[in-house]
Formats: structure tokens, sequence, C-alpha cells
């Protein structure tokens, strides 16, 4: 029996291939529970801060824009027309009896609902970023995804969802560095080889980087905005992230992130500053109120750990030239 590429166990025929992906889209998949406004305004502030504009996105959810063909194709249609997911797995808590003992107890368990969504947008090659938290000192992975790197958003009971938020946009920034691959086939061939060049730059030279140190020399105050000057770093590249860790009394504290965003010819490169939630932020804190009333601030021991992005990590150097040696040739 042949099976048509657009079936849908639904309907059989989909009706509405081919659906087109649209670009910086995003499908929540989470529970309808009581921390289900808290965790959308989290996610949008996370967003909204990583592409720097809420118009710049689209956040899309099952009980938002319904079309008149029923749910489970406005759910289907939306996974598919959206470039990443956003799923919450941390379940919910039920209370449980042993039929034999009559022992009552207090499990997680997964929405329907979730678990079928999670399992579409895997169906339909969507990448997914997994939130999940631990319940009542439990944390409710299934077995069969157990493999998944997933964000832990926990404790938000005592912090608040802004912890979750903040994890969040520490993971998008992971992954901004470069465009990926998959998302440059949407663009022209010469933005592609632009793109190609950047990266095959950064895989090339990624083993020295990793072997030289970096300092930054002065933090200024410009904007409202954290800048570091780093000194001799004509091997780095704009859009090149660093953790800082700053070292006090023997120990060392993860404090920020650096974002590069100027290389000057002359070997100084400008960096922004950002606090992370799991970093230690009374430190940008002082240096922040430092630069108020000085000129600039000299850091204090401290090392910078450059940030490889998981897109460029996947490929190798040789994966990069060959796919660059084919689209010299277009």
């Amino acid at each position: 029996m042949t099976v048509s590429q657009n079936y849908c166990p639904v309907v059989g025929e989909c009706p509405h291939e081919p659906v087109d992906t649209i670009s910086n889209s995003y499908f929540l998949v989470q529970p309808f529970d009581s921390e289900k406004a808290n965790r959308e305004n989290a996610i949008k502030a996370a967003l909204t801060e990583f592409y720097g504009d809420i118009q710049k996105y689209k956040l899309k959810k099952s009980d938002s824009k319904a079309y008149d063909f029923g749910s489970f194709c406005d759910i289907c249609l939306k996974i598919k027309s959206s470039e990443f997911c956003i799923v919450d797995i941390s379940g919910e808590l039920y209370e449980t009896i042993d039929k034999v003992s009559g022992k009552k107890e207090t499990k997680p368990f997964l929405r329907p609902n979730v678990a079928l969504e999670l399992g579409m947008a895997y169906g339909f090659n969507k990448p997914a970023l997994i939130l999940s938290r631990k319940l009542n000192n439990k944390r409710l992975i299934p077995s069969d995804i157990e493999f998944i790197r997933y964000i832990d958003i926990s404790p938000i009971e005592f912090r608040g969802w802004s912890v979750a938020s903040q994890k969040l946009l520490n993971r998008l920034r992971d992954r901004q560095p470069f465009i990926p691959i998959k998302k440059s086939l949407d663009l022209d061939i010469g933005i592609i080889k632009k793109e190609l060049r950047m990266l095959l730059r950064f895989k090339e030279r990624w083993p020295s980087l990793k072997r030289k140190s970096f300092k930054i020399n002065q933090i200024l105050l410009r904007g409202g905005k954290l800048i570091g000057i780093i000194e001799n770093a004509k091997d780095l590249m704009e859009d090149m992230w660093f953790k800082i860790y700053v070292s006090e009394n023997g120990l060392e504290d993860l404090v920020g992130r650096s974002k590069v965003y100027h290389v000057q010819p002359d070997g100084l490169a400008q960096v922004e500053i950002f606090k992370v939630e799991e970093g230690v932020g009374e430190y940008l804190e002082k240096v922040y109120r430092h630069c108020r009333t000085e000129k600039y601030f000299t850091p204090e021991r401290h090392r910078l750990e450059l940030i490889e992005p998981s897109e460029i990590e996947k490929l190798t150097l040789e994966e990069v030239r060959n796919i660059k040696e084919h689209l010299d040739k277009l």
C-alpha cells in the first residue's frame, strides 16, 4: 500500500500542504494550568529581549487564532509553519492511590496535549527548546526522551518566572552568533556565501582561539550599557560570545557574558557586557555604579571563556569547506 507523503491520520490527505515556515516563529507547547499566563509572559520577555523588538518574532499557541477546520488541524498547521517550538514538559502534580496498599502519593504527570504536540514537533523536524522544573522534588522526563537537553527552570516557586525567562534567553544567546545553515538556505546565494565564509573562518581559528587568553582591559558606560575593551583581539570576530569569570579570595565566580560587536584593525575589540541569572550579580552592579561616577573601570582578576555555538560545534571543518566549495561554483 502506498501512503501519501501528505498523509494525515485525521483527514487522510492534508489539504494545506505545502506549508511555508515563518522565520523567527515559535510554537508554544504547554499545559493549560495555573502557570499559563506567567509562563507565556516569561517566554515573551525572553524572546523580546533576544530579538530587540516584539515585531521581529512570532509566538504561536494552540488557543490563539484558531482555524475553523478543527483543533487538531489548527495545532498541526501552527507547528508546521513554525521555525522552532518551546515546550514545557514539567508536568502537573496528581495524587495517586495504590490499589493494594491504599498508600497515597503525589506524582507529576505529563498532559496528553503536551506529549502529542512535542511528538508532532519532532516528527516535523522542528528544533525544540525544552523547559523542565522539579515538582514535589521530582523531575518528569519520559523515558523515550531522556536524551534531550533541557533548560532547568527551577526554582520558579521561590524566585518567580523571571528565572525561567533569563535561562531561556541564555539558551537563545548560546545559538545566536551565527545563522544556522538550515536557516541560511532561505536567503540568497550572496548572503549564504558570506555566512559560510564567517563560519569557515571561525572553524579554522577555533583551535588557536581556545588556547589563547583574552582579558577585558577597561569597562566603560555608554548609553546605559557596560562596554568592555579587549586588547590584542585581532583574531576575534563580531558576534562571538564569552563567559566572564572573576576571581576573589581564591574563588572563581561567573559574573556575566560579553558579546563582541566591533573589532578594529589595530586589534582592539569592543564587547557589550550582560548579566546572567546564574552569575554573581553584585559584581556587575558594582562596576555599573563605579562607571557612573568615574571615566572607566579597570577589572580585577578575571578570565574570559569563549563560547562555541552549538550550530558550529556540530559541523566539521571539512563539511564547511565542502559546502563552500559547492556554493562557489554557483
